[in-house]
């Protein structure tokens, strides 16, 4: 199964175009506490995906970057058709999964999938049925593109920064709210694949914008345990029996690789990549860096292929260097000893995802209930990373339900 996925996944396609239209133009400032603050630069119509019941609009705003400094940001509001509720919309903070390693076009703003290039490549999302599904469920969604993604960033992409997800949702509501008076204070995080790990981080920053109220957290299959990723594929092209196995589960260890030392970078542009690894993959990270992640996690699969064991990649030490290690521990919420939760938290997983592994996300969960976190897991048979969406719509809508009722 994961090979027959794994292949489409690495199917090529074309770049995405634009996808907006013009519009009214507004801008406001809102403070918020440490410093962040957030500017509501423009407001334009976009283009609403078909089978969407909601007003669609682009805004273009500030947020902090990971340097602490403002930058420009992008970010997708869809608001249910008909009267708002008292209170104003309730708001559901969405982020999506790996769209790119660093690459600013491959943005949902900038594809009709809303996924930055995934369906459009081979790799179906659905994403627009989860944006749908809340939609009719009664939530404004804001769909951040995330820091140095989409047509207005100027800096890089910190690719699996824990900060900067965090800031980007939060940043997105308060810009929302600023571009609509009709939603309210009260805001869910979630988001599916990084993007659920990019939610599990909200909670440690929703004190920086004191006028919001965090309700809970939805992480849909989120990639977390990335060292112990590594080494599990690393293990299972050891032991692989069959050719084909062995090189892909190689390409998958070596994707973990690049993509952490590629976040890593972005924060810490004097970081050396040839700490942990070797020339091959070194020479890949330009290209890869540069691609969306079906065209990108390709890069490395045909490197793998045509070296095979011979490949120059990942050092066996590569998550002990002291940058990288610190790199996980402040991003990865499984590599953090003192990481927890305190708001009520849903994470779903399914048990065929051969991307994010439903035996580290399981016990990753087993901690933080040993530390008392109020986190809610539900497992389902047979689904994998894309499927799971629709696998867990009915719980993932029950507990949004129940954390607004409160």
């Amino acid at each position: 199964m994961f090979a027959s996925r794994l292949q489409s996944l690495l199917i090529a396609a074309g770049l995405a175009a634009g996808f907006a239209s013009a519009g009214p133009v507004a801008a406001a400032n809102a403070p918020g506490a440490d410093g962040l603050k957030v500017a509501l630069r423009s407001v334009t119509e976009h283009a609403v995906p078909a089978g969407l019941n909601a007003d669609a609009k682009l805004l273009v705003h500030t947020m902090p970057d990971v340097q602490g400094r403002q930058t420009p940001a992008t970010t997708l509001l869809f608001v249910p058709k008909g009267t708002a509720p008292n209170g104003g919309w309730p708001i559901v903070a969405w982020a999506h999964g790996t769209s790119t390693p660093g690459q600013k076009t491959c943005a949902p703003s900038l594809t009709p999938e809303l996924d930055g290039g995934l369906t459009r490549d081979g790799f179906p999302s659905d994403y627009v049925y989860q944006i749908g599904e809340l939609l009719k469920a009664g939530y404004a969604v804001v769909a951040p593109d995330l820091e140095g993604l989409g047509a207005e960033a100027i800096g890089p992409y910190p690719y699996f920064g824990a900060a900067s997800g965090a800031r980007s949702l939060i940043s997105a509501v308060e810009a929302a709210r600023l571009a609509d008076p009709h939603l309210s204070n009260r805001y869910a995080a979630m988001g599916h694949s990084d993007g659920g790990h990019l939610a599990l981080g909200v909670e440690a920053h929703a004190d920086e914008a004191p006028e919001l109220e965090l309700v809970g957290t939805v992480a849909s299959v989120p990639y977390t345990s990335i060292d112990a990723t590594a080494e599990h594929f690393g293990q299972a092209a050891r032991t692989a029996t069959d050719g084909t196995a062995a090189s892909q589960a190689r390409m998958m260890r070596e994707f973990q690789g690049a993509l952490m030392t590629v976040g890593l970078t972005a924060e810490n542009p004097a970081f050396n990549p040839r700490t942990v690894m070797g020339e091959d993959l070194a020479r890949l990270l330009p290209a890869f860096r540069s691609l969306c992640s079906v065209k990108a996690i390709g890069t490395i699969d045909a490197a793998v292929k045509a070296k095979g064991e011979a490949f120059d990649g990942l050092k066996t030490d590569w998550a002990s260097n002291p940058e990288m290690k610190a790199f996980l521990a402040a991003n990865d919420p499984a590599a953090a000893p003192d990481f927890s939760l305190k708001r009520p938290t849903l994470v779903v997983q399914g048990t065929a995802d051969g991307f994010v592994l439903e035996p580290l996300t399981t016990a990753f969960v087993e901690r933080l209930r040993g530390k008392g976190a109020p986190v809610t897991y539900k497992t389902y048979p047979g689904a994998d990373h894309f499927s799971i969406i629709r696998s867990a719509d009915a719980d993932v809508l029950a507990f949004l339900r129940e954390r607004f009722a409160h």
